[in-house]
Parts: structure tokens; C-alpha cells; sequence
């Protein structure tokens, strides 16, 4: 297993997809980024989740728990929908921590780089191999309600806090967001890294 600079995880020894591949040859890995506004992130998020729920939600069970079907590796659309429930997951805890001033856990793994981000996944992979499709289409659409809930009802100030630790990038917490939930060159936009592969594999079903 194996992860982009944005925390995208990729299974198996099999060829990756050529975003993922472009996004792991950089160097600076979970890189700062501009800060948007709230909304701009809400709206990219929502956008995201959208793009992401009306193709996942033509597959029947059995299509979404079909292995290996997404981006050339051992994925399954549902394992997808996991992970970036997974993310949007970290997100809010990394928001609670924040809050208390407690160090974000993510930080650590950022800092040590893409051996680190697979364990990450890969605890977090398995913890959902047991649930359903249903399930996990469940999980993901409460867990970003509950996320953009989360920003919605922040302020300003929490918004573009400073972090309160020693850090040379993602200096406020706005940013620090944007690189747990996004894609290269694309704050907040994980999702838009993975629509592609599963509207490929929606396409392919519907084609017979």
C-alpha cells in the first residue's frame, strides 16, 4: 500500500492512477497552502461529496464491493467512499484537538511522511472492511454533514487561528484543513483526486 503527498492511499503493487503518481513525485510532502474563507471550503467540500454520492449511489451492493474495480489497484468503490470518509474523519479530529490545544495527531504523521500516512490508512482500511456499502455511504454522509457543520459554525478567528505549536507550514488552522482534505493544487478538493476512477468504473457498468 501506498500513498499520494495529499494522504491518498493506493493498495496494492498494482499501477497506480497517473494523478496519484504525479502527486507522489513531489518532494514536499502535505505542502502549505493559501488559506481560502470558510465558505470557499464548504463549497468545495460540498461539491466534492455531491460529485461523489450521485455516482456511488448508482451501484448496486455488489458493484460498490466489487474488488479492484477503481483506479487500476485492489480497491472497491466502497473502500473509496471509506476513505474519504476516513480523512474527513481526521479532519474533525484534528479540529477537536486544535480546540484543546492538543498538537493534531495528523501533524505527526505529515512530519514523517508516506510510510506514516499508509499506517494511517491501512488501520483505518481495515477498521471498515466489515461494513457494508450501504454502511459506509451511511458513515460518509454523516460525517461530512457533521464536518461542514463544523466550519460552518466556527468564526473568522478560530478559522485563521495560528497554530499554537512549532510548525514551518500549515501556520493556522484553515490550512492546516485544506491539506488534510485536499488534492493537489486543489484545497479541500480530495474527492476531485478520485471522481474520475469511479465514474470510470460507474461508466463501465452501465456499458455492460
Amino acid at each position: 500500500m501506498s500513498t499520494n503527498s495529499m494522504g491518498v492511499m493506493e493498495l496494492g503493487g498494482l499501477p497506480r492512477p497517473l494523478e496519484a503518481r504525479r502527486a507522489s513525485d513531489r518532494q514536499d510532502y502535505a505542502p502549505p497552502v493559501a488559506l481560502p474563507t470558510r465558505d470557499q471550503a464548504i463549497d468545495v467540500l460540498d461539491e466534492g461529496r455531491s460529485a461523489i454520492g450521485e455516482l456511488y449511489g448508482g451501484l448496486t451492493e455488489d458493484q460498490a464491493a466489487r474488488p479492484a474495480t477503481i483506479g487500476g489497484g485492489d480497491w472497491s468503490a466502497k473502500d473509496l467512499v471509506a476513505h474519504l470518509e476516513t480523512w474527513e474523519a481526521i479532519a474533525l479530529k484534528t479540529i477537536e484537538e486544535w480546540r484543546d490545544g492538543v498538537v493534531p495527531s495528523i501533524e505527526e504523521a505529515f512530519a514523517k511522511g508516506p510510510e506514516a500516512i499508509d499506517a494511517l490508512n491501512a488501520e483505518w482500511y481495515e477498521a471498515k472492511l466489515a461494513l457494508t456499502p450501504s454502511e459506509v455511504e451511511t458513515q460518509a454522509a454523516q460525517t461530512h454533514r457533521d464536518l461542514v457543520e463544523e466550519i460552518r459554525h466556527m468564526d473568522d478567528a478560530e478559522w485563521a487561528s495560528k497554530a499554537f505549536y512549532e510548525t514551518d507550514r500549515r501556520q493556522r488552522l484553515g490550512q492546516l484543513l485544506a491539506a488534510i482534505l485536499g488534492a493537489p493544487k486543489r484545497p479541500f478538493g480530495h474527492a476531485f483526486a478520485h471522481i474520475p476512477d469511479l465514474r470510470a468504473y460507474v461508466e463501465s457498468v452501465a456499458a455492460g
